[in-house]
């Protein structure tokens, strides 16, 4: 009995301290107290999303807790909700808050809100000066413009804390804004090696990764930011886009939507599916998708972009345009968006605009056929039938130069007193070259390159240079050591033209496979690497690259119709071969290749037919000094049992040095 009693009493005993707990549980649910310490700890961790969570509950708990109210600015800022975090200041500054206590998250609001002045002035309104004043000082006048404010700012965080990994990411990116690249990796190293885990600096890694080696190898460095931080939007918005630019579509659309279950209204992860609709061809979904951005991103080049070719594919050319010609006049060197704004500029009838609008690109050595046939049928509309003739001579000619290197500019301009800075002397270089300066154009890019090794375009420039100067392989040398920093498309393609020009086509063909192992939908280095694969009568390897590019830009550029034609009568597949051979003839009649590849292919499936010798001849006619065209028309010739001129057009063939010489000397060996 007396056993039972002392049971029951440690029952109740138990009983009381649970509802003791339980009641003591509520108070702090009640004041606020638990959710500021779970909001505290989410902060420590990085989660700021969970912190702000908890800090509102505190809050709604505690309205007069300065603490939950500086840790609610705190997540706020780093969500990038400036106004909110504003506000949290100001009222925790009534709550009793010294200035020096938030001036600095303050200044940080007020930069998110685009205020860099405000932001400045908060800064100075500090009574102690601190490494995080001077770190948000930096990023102001850096959104001011003044680069040289930024840096003294910057140099004075690091004096003041040389170990905040912070600062050092910040500085990373300035660096990279002002196109030092090996000094952002420099101080992304830094960074990482003060904070391993700091998903912002492995998320710059990344990007720097990205730039430097290529998409597949940035990968990596994405994914570690989330192993430890799965939330964090910043490494999932870079590994998404990463994703989509490799050619993951459907993993890049997976992690989109993560974004969007923690932040419904992302517009860059919005954007980002946009982009994937469109690259699949499904234009009213990415015009809807788009529209999810709320405008978000209007200013932004990419949305331009995309926005115009949206426009451009609903037939509407007069938006399309609109769209992309502030996108030129920001980036007067892209030349996607400036073809594009010439379609759309040719659509609405205006032929100056689009021969003004093309100008730059039609004088370059190497322009694609398209860019001359549209510029020409923009003279022929002005009225200017010689113009229009040459352009359109030059858009048949069967050998398209290597990669052009320079712009279009004659124009007489003053020498820079500056010769290290980048911005004055790279159009001043261009203009050298275009006037056939050469050599002062060297001499000034080598004084560039020296003066800036970390920037991969002072020794693009310089390269660009060595190659007007006749010295491919000096110029190879060059575009590696901008490769080695920064390996992007245009430091490849200037790579495998001046290892080519040098005689090293094994090392140009090592390159672009390089480049496609980490670009791997990349069109341009794509229709290289079928090249180089139908040179080795590779044309199952050719065919795949040639129908990859076909998938992303369609069916009307003649000679990617031309070489799927030639590609697909070498694997076996003949009637393909006539349909992509009849599209290129249609799209460019006045093109020898065009014209030799349908006839090649009407040789091969028709042989008795007088189409294949017509066409053949034609393409002689155009361009008579090339040997291929020689060969087929003398096969063509032997096939119609025509042995003289076979002869003579076998003969020229077997003459020159060329991948089929040996076919043309068997072939007339035959006869």
């Amino acid at each position: 009995m007396r056993r039972s009693r002392l049971i029951l009493l440690a029952g109740l005993a138990l009983l009381l301290l649970a509802l003791a707990g339980l009641w003591q549980w509520r108070v702090h649910e009640a004041d606020g107290s638990a959710a500021l310490a779970r909001g505290l700890a989410a902060l420590d961790a990085g989660d700021a999303r969970t912190a702000r969570i908890e800090l509102m509950n505190a809050i709604r708990g505690n309205p007069a807790s300065l603490p939950a109210r500086l840790g609610h600015a705190r997540a706020l800022v780093q969500l990038g909700d400036g106004a909110g975090a504003q506000a949290d200041l100001l009222r925790a500054r009534k709550l009793g808050a010294s200035v020096g206590d938030t001036n600095g998250l303050l200044a940080q609001a007020l930069l998110l809100q685009g205020d860099a002045d405000g932001a400045l002035r908060a800064v100075q309104a500090g009574e102690a000066k601190s490494a995080e004043a001077d770190r948000v000082a930096a990023r102001a006048w850096q959104a001011k413009g003044d680069n040289d404010a930024a840096q003294r700012a910057f140099d004075d965080a690091l004096r003041l804390a040389p170990r905040a990994a912070r600062t050092w990411i910040d500085l990373g990116r300035f660096r990279l804004t002002l196109g030092d690249q090996a000094g952002a990796i420099a101080a992304a190293d830094k960074a990482l090696a003060l904070a391993p885990g700091d998903p912002d600096a492995l998320t710059l890694r990344g990007m720097l990764i990205r730039d430097q080696y290529g998409l597949v190898a940035a990968l990596p460095w994405f994914e570690r930011a989330l192993d430890d931080h799965p939330n964090a939007l910043a490494p999932l918005t870079e590994y998404a886009a990463t994703l989509a630019d490799a050619g993951r579509a459907s993993r890049a659309l997976s992690v989109s939507r993560r974004i969007l279950a923690l932040d419904p209204g992302n517009p860059r992860a919005w954007f980002l599916q946009a982009v994937i609709a469109a690259r699949a061809g499904q234009i009213d979904l990415a015009r809807t998708l788009l529209a999810r951005t709320d405008g978000r991103l209007d200013g932004e080049p990419a949305t331009r972009l995309l926005r115009g070719v949206l426009h451009l594919s609903d037939g509407n050319a007069v938006l399309a345009a609109d769209a992309l010609g502030p996108l030129v006049a920001m980036q007067p060197d892209n030349r996607v968006a400036r073809t594009l704004l010439a379609r759309a500029s040719y659509l609405t009838g205006d032929y100056a605009g689009t021969a003004a609008t093309l100008a730059p690109l039609v004088d370059r050595h190497d322009a694609d056929p398209y860019v001359l046939t549209l510029a020409a049928r923009a003279q022929e509309q002005l009225g200017d039938r010689a113009q229009a003739d040459a352009l359109l001579a030059r858009a048949s000619w069967p050998v398209r130069p290597s990669s052009d290197l320079l712009g279009g500019t004659n124009a007489v301009m003053t020498p820079p007193a500056d010769v290290a800075t980048a911005a004055d002397n790279i159009p001043y270089i261009r203009a050298l070259l275009m006037q056939g300066r050469t050599g002062e154009a060297v001499d000034r890019a080598a004084l560039l390159a020296r003066a800036n090794p970390g920037a991969p375009a002072a020794h693009v420039v310089l390269g660009d240079a060595l190659v007007a100067a006749g010295r491919p392989a000096d110029a190879a040398r060059s575009f590696e050591a901008a490769a080695n920093i920064r390996f992007d498309r245009n430091a490849a393609l200037r790579l495998v033209a001046a290892w080519s020009a040098a005689g090293d086509p094994a090392r140009a063909l090592q390159l672009i496979r390089l480049f496609l192992a980490q670009n791997p939908v990349d069109v341009e280095m794509q229709r290289l690497a079928a090249g180089a694969a139908m040179q080795a009568h590779d044309w199952r390897g050719a065919l795949r690259l040639l129908q990859a590019v076909q998938a992303q830009t369609g069916g009307h550029d003649a000679l990617l119709m031309a070489d799927l034609a030639r590609a697909s009568l070498e694997t076996g597949s003949p009637g393909k071969a006539r349909l992509y051979a009849a599209q290129a003839y249609r799209l460019m009649p006045a093109n020898p290749v065009t014209a030799d590849i349908y006839g090649l292919v009407l040789l091969r499936t028709d042989a008795q037919g007088p189409a294949a010798i017509d066409l053949l001849e034609k393409a002689v006619a155009l361009a008579p000094q090339n040997p291929p065209f020689q060969l087929h028309l003398g096969q063509a010739y032997a096939a119609a049992g025509r042995k003289a001129e076979a002869k003579r057009a076998l003969s020229r063939a077997a003459a020159a040095n060329f991948s089929d010489r040996q076919l043309a000397v068997k072939a007339l060996a035959a006869l």
